[in-house]
């Protein structure tokens, strides 16, 4: 048992080492390595898809890191596991509902989301306080609390529409001051 364990090891680690050259980043200390499949804010505008996650952060780019032979090498650095965008809203939600002002809350997160998707927030009279648009390779888009015209919005119950893909979402987001 204990020799089929370490074979099974020793194949993990000769099948990953072999990928790295195929890899077109990786990111690595002297205790780790990392295949980066996506890296979202360096020179990337062409969104992606597919995969558990993707990552997001601004990792090398304080000139802490090198990009050489198709390997990335950090030395410095933050990053963020995200998800990747959705194939449908189904799941999209809002959070934290209710934001509560007096808590710290100082914004929302429509999570879930669609590649491409668009929120509009209304009041329940239906009249229009926001649009946020979202084009990105991570899953949400956040909203400040404040209206188009830049004004902190009032307490109370709001109304969200969330376009995207082909697929539509209701919801109700509860502010509180």
């Amino acid at each position: 048992m204990r020799l089929k364990r370490a074979l099974a090891v020793l194949l993990a680690f000769l099948a990953a080492g072999g990928l790295y050259r195929y890899t077109s980043a990786m990111m690595s200390s002297a205790g780790y390595r990392m295949l980066i499949s996506e890296q979202t804010t360096i020179g990337n505008s062409a969104p992606k898809t597919g995969g558990a996650y993707s990552l997001f952060g601004s990792t090398g780019q304080l000139g802490y890191g090198a990009l050489a032979g198709g390997r990335y090498t950090v030395t410095w650095g933050i990053v963020n596991s995200w998800r990747p965008p959705q194939a449908d809203l189904t799941s999209a939600h809002v959070y934290p509902n209710p934001c509560k002002v007096s808590n710290g809350c100082t914004g929302v997160t429509f999570t879930r989301l669609t590649l491409r998707a668009t929120v509009h927030v209304f009041t329940v009279s239906g009249e229009k306080v926001k649009t946020v648009e979202k084009n990105n390779n991570i899953d949400s888009v956040g909203w400040d609390l404040r209206n188009e015209a830049g004004s902190k919005v009032a307490s109370g119950l709001y109304l969200y529409i969330i376009k995207g893909e082909g697929s539509t979402k209701k919801g109700k987001i509860v502010v509180v001051r």
